[in-house]
């Protein structure tokens, strides 16, 4: 072993062999993804060849953006006060995004295709624990317990992985043109497992958009292109009215339906959904929610207190305290986050704050466009989708807020990334 490290080259090759196996680590107990980081960042920072590492970071097309919006925080937390006990967590938050940066100076290699392969390997486990929990066959014990029981910002970041997952093996399944009986197993095998299992709405609708991706990458406003998003959309606009007019589930909330109600996979979507719909219909004409529809609440009493300062937003981890103290003896009173990034950057930071958010957002687009023509089209598809993802499941979640969801994106988004010659981007836009 000591031979291994005294190996200038085992130490460089060191951090993509710990990167290429963190995908693996995002199906278990959030530890297990924490103590991957650590030890990557331990080999990261003995490998050396600093000038190179430095070379790859400064030419990232996402090192302005990210500094921009730490600037932002750094600015409003001079003219806002400090929470006490919140803003030194909330602060660290919105510096989340520089943990990338080490995993991209790895640069591209083999780690990448295996790191693939790992996240499937994940997902296929992940599928596997659900069905073994699903037949009462999982031990509770602490390992799998994300599994056994629903544990808010765990099982919803599982449900995102699997749905993440399935539209990542559609894409290889399409660029390596080859149809393989184990291939179609594998990709049915994470799907029915997300769609039956995970009781996540959000990742079961993701799924479907990142599906609508892959049909629609080279939109060219033909006409049975045009028709066939009119026909979608029409489709679902019936498809919300006639549900509304449904009667209400016993239920909404997903636990009693399991539990108390000894509902199949089937049943729980279904009745889910049916939820989902008329809890927006009753909020818009009463306001009232329940439990399972406090969201929408949340939305209401954030916006509102946005408006109030719009422009340099109410200071970082104001959040929580400001809202405990507008929604006292409402449903959403002991909500930590409002599930929303957007509404939170806003809230906190201001409209410059919610423009810095976007900008990464939309510069990870931007090079997923410019990867397409490239010799790294292969990753820019998933590119395309990890950020799409992240920008659908930020409408209702804490997806940079919490580390939980934020370090399991940095780690799949280092993979299509890594790759990148920042300088042909660059060159290409120009």
């Amino acid at each position: 072993m000591l031979k291994n490290i005294e190996n200038p080259v085992w130490r460089q090759q060191l951090p993509a062999q710990i990167l290429s196996y963190l995908p693996l680590t995002l199906f278990f107990q959030v530890g297990l993804m924490y103590a991957g980081l650590v030890l990557f960042l331990f080999a990261w920072c003995l490998s050396g060849d600093w000038q190179n590492k430095w070379t790859r970071i400064r030419s990232s097309a996402l090192l302005l953006p990210v500094f921009a919006l730490s600037l932002v925080s750094v600015l409003i937390s001079l003219i806002h006060p400090h929470p006490v006990g919140e803003f030194a967590s909330a602060f660290s938050h919105y510096q989340t995004y520089w943990f990338v940066f080490p995993m991209l100076s790895v640069g591209s290699g083999v780690w990448q295709q295996k790191a693939i392969r790992n996240f499937f390997l994940g997902a296929l486990i992940a599928a596997s624990l659900f069905y073994l929990n699903s037949l009462g066959a999982l031990p509770d014990i602490k390992l799998f317990k994300s599994y056994v029981l629903y544990e808010g910002n765990k099982s919803i970041l599982l449900g995102l992985l699997l749905a993440i997952a399935a539209a990542w093996m559609l894409h290889e399944w399409r660029l390596r043109k080859n149809f393989t009986l184990w291939r179609a197993l594998s990709f049915g095998y994470v799907l029915i497992a997300l769609v039956l299992c995970t009781k996540s709405r959000t990742a079961s609708l993701l799924f479907v958009l990142l599906c609508g991706l892959l049909v629609f990458r080279n939109f060219s406003f033909r006409w049975w292109q045009i028709g066939a998003v009119a026909g979608l959309l029409f489709l679902t606009a019936f498809s919300i009215s006639r549900v509304a007019q449904l009667p209400a589930p016993v239920t909404c909330l997903a636990k009693e339906m399991h539990d108390v109600y000894k509902m199949s996979g089937v049943q729980i979507l279904l009745n889910r959904g049916i939820c989902t719909v008329h809890q927006v219909r009753d909020f818009g004409q009463t306001k009232q929610v329940s439990e399972d529809g406090m969201r929408l609440e949340l939305y209401m009493n954030t916006w509102q207190m946005i408006l109030q300062s719009p422009w340099t937003g109410h200071g970082v981890g104001n959040w929580l305290p400001m809202y405990q103290q507008k929604a006292q003896g409402q449903i959403s009173e002991k909500m930590t986050t409002p599930h929303n990034d957007y509404l939170l950057y806003w809230f906190e930071l201001g409209l410059a704050g919610l423009v810095a958010l976007l900008t990464i957002w939309g510069t990870q687009l931007r090079i997923a466009r410019q990867m397409s023509a490239k010799v790294q089209s292969e990753h820019a598809m998933l590119l395309a989708m990890l950020t799409l993802g992240m920008m659908f499941a930020a409408c209702f979640n804490a997806i940079l807020r919490d580390g939980v969801f934020a370090f399991a994106m940095l780690i799949l988004l280092a993979i299509p990334l890594a790759s990148i010659d920042h300088h042909a981007v660059r060159r290409s836009s120009n």
